[in-house]
């Protein structure tokens, strides 16, 4: 709106104008005066201006159109939109002089402050006779004259090269630029400064020059030199250090270089490899390898066809001086420009990793014959150990159903102790068998919608939790495992945190939180009476119980534990006594894509 005003001010004021002394001024005042406001409104603000702009100035001059012919007022109208075609063209071309010259100056600063400046190099602006018009800091700095912005020719190029640099001053102007020229700068101090520089014209008098100090440049080579023979150097000496055997071949197949592991491997001095053929190299200790014939095959074919061996293993033979190993061998061509056409051959020991491979067979076959002694065992307690005590429980039912009056007062107690050490004992036999039969794999796991199965189970206890308080969080997600198992674990646990419940008012919860390396960590909690610190770990052992009086074998939390950790978890406690115990597990959350296919179906 602010942008309108000028216009707005100029059309009111000359509407007064004319209003008062449009009569006396006549059509051409009267034209010229509407002209003015039409002109600021198109500057002030560009096409619309003038398309706005016509119309009100074409009602100011309208009174003395109307006093005078008719043709007369048409020409006013289209000279006054002339007026604002011409307003519009002159407005257009100042603004692009505007911008032309804003952009010079940002081009001017861009390379005067960031270019010119800041080169490392000597940068000077010179004109056809080759004096220097500007010069930039690494001028100052090398050629000195700190305080002069400018030189003549004499000043800086050494005197024996002028005739020389006048020359290449005409080639410059005459083809547009010149390129690596070697000759002498000169210092203020009068010190020779051998430079190599190239030019190019920027126009017919002016041109930039940029000159290289080459006494700077050989020292920069120089210290480049010796950087990187001191890092190749550090390399060698690292890769020396390392339990890896490294040949390099060059490409012309010839052994560049082999390290100290070389030597050790294969007891062959590295100094009678290096520059061989690397084929007659390798023959030179291929003897050692209890698979000689597999080895060179694949090493002769690899370097004739410059194809790769991915890995073959090879056993190395013991003999004085030379350890029995076995190593992975592998030959790399080399891709890179430089390098390209030679290769790296490794030798890696992995005598170790052999023996632990075979250590590890060695205790599966153990774990497989200890697993089936524990089937055996399962079996042997199963049958030979419940039959005699259920054999021997049912004489005490009998005796105790048939002559249940006949029998001593005495009698009939130490039947009935014996009754229930039987029954315990069965109670025993089966937990035990349940505890080590658990076993699980992946294989047999599922989704698992544990909000359903937690119902379920808790339906199942029924009477128990009469008087309860319990709270189930709504959401538990679906984990990944065995639903039964999963559901003996929660009944198991909310059983216990009832039964062992000194309160009147009893309260359990069942919650969960998100934990880590893809599993969720669940919780049941209860008021009771807590358990103190020395027990925390005992009561996870089998048979283990804190309240002798209490029904139960002491197994339950043993075969939660087992069954959490088939399923890959962990179970703990955090308990305070008095005010209550937590008993906490791991479950796998169910695989990414499994869900992905369930919830596609």
């Amino acid at each position: 709106m602010s942008r309108w005003l000028p216009a707005f001010l100029c059309y009111a004021l000359v509407a007064v104008a004319l209003g008062m002394w449009g009569r006396a001024l006549g059509l051409g005042l009267s034209f010229l005066l509407a002209s003015l406001p039409l002109i600021v409104a198109v500057w002030s603000v560009g096409g619309r201006g003038a398309l706005v702009g016509v119309p009100p100035s074409i009602g100011l001059i309208l009174p003395a159109v109307l006093r005078g012919p008719a043709i007369l007022g048409l020409a006013a109208a289209l000279l006054l939109v002339g007026v604002a075609l011409v307003a519009l063209g002159a407005e257009h071309l100042w603004r692009r002089r505007i911008h032309r010259s804003k952009v010079a100056r940002r081009v001017d600063l861009c390379y005067g402050e960031e270019v010119f400046e800041n080169s490392l190099n000597i940068v000077h602006v010179i004109d056809r006779e080759g004096n220097v018009i500007r010069r930039n800091r690494a001028s100052r700095e090398l050629l000195g004259w700190n305080h002069k912005r400018t030189l003549h020719l004499t000043e800086y190029v050494h005197p024996q090269d002028i005739g020389r640099f006048k020359a290449e001053l005409e080639l410059l102007f005459e083809r547009g630029e010149v390129r690596n020229v070697e000759l002498r700068f000169v210092s203020e101090a009068k010190l020779s400064v051998p430079v190599e520089f190239q030019a190019k014209r920027i126009t017919g008098k002016v041109a930039v020059l940029e000159a290289r100090d080459r006494l700077r440049l050989e020292e920069l080579e120089r210290q480049l030199f010796e950087e990187e023979a001191r890092y190749r150097f550090l390399i060698e000496d690292g890769i020396d250090t390392m339990d890896l055997g490294i040949i390099l071949v060059d490409h012309q197949g010839h052994v560049l270089w082999a390290n100290q592991a070389v030597e050790k491997f294969f007891g062959v001095s590295r100094e009678d490899l290096i520059g061989r053929n690397a084929l007659s190299a390798v023959r030179m200790f291929a003897h050692v390898f209890e698979n000689r014939d597999e080895f060179m095959a694949k090493v002769q074919k690899a370097y004739q066809q410059g194809g790769k061996v991915d890995e073959l293993i090879l056993e190395v033979l013991p003999a004085p001086g030379r350890s029995k190993r076995v190593l992975q061998y592998r030959s790399v061509p080399i891709e890179t420009q430089r390098y390209r056409g030679g290769r790296i051959d490794y030798f890696a020991d992995i005598t170790k990793l052999k023996g632990l491979e075979e250590e590890l067979r060695t205790r599966n076959r153990e774990l497989v014959e200890v697993n089936a002694k524990l089937k055996e065992f399962n079996t042997a307690v199963s049958h030979d150990l419940r039959s005699p005590a259920r054999t021997a429980l049912g004489f005490v039912l009998t005796v105790l159903s048939h002559y249940n009056g006949e029998l001593p007062r005495q009698v009939r107690e130490d039947l009935e102790k014996v009754r229930g050490r039987l029954e315990f004992m069965d109670k025993l036999v089966d937990d035990l068998s349940r505890y080590s039969s658990i076993r699980l794999d992946s294989s047999m796991f599922d989704r698992v919608d544990l909000a359903r199965v937690v119902r379920e189970r808790l339906e199942d206890l029924g009477s128990r939790l009469n008087g309860v308080t319990m709270k189930v969080a709504e959401d538990l997600p679906p984990v990944w495992g065995v639903p039964t198992m999963i559901g003996e674990v929660f009944a198991n646990l909310v059983s216990n945190a009832v039964k062992f419940n000194d309160k009147a008012l009893p309260e359990v919860e069942i919650g969960w939180k998100d934990g880590k390396n893809g599993t969720y960590i669940f919780f049941v909690k209860d008021n009771g009476p807590g358990i103190e610190s020395e027990w925390q770990e005992k009561i996870f052992g089998l048979f283990e119980k804190l309240d002798r009086n209490k029904e139960g074998t002491g197994a339950g939390l043993a075969i939660c534990k087992r069954i959490v950790e088939e399923h890959g978890g962990r179970m703990w406690v955090e308990s305070e006594v008095g005010k209550g115990s937590t008993f906490y597990f791991t479950l796998p959350k169910v695989p990414v894509k499994k869900g992905v296919e369930d919830h596609a179906q």
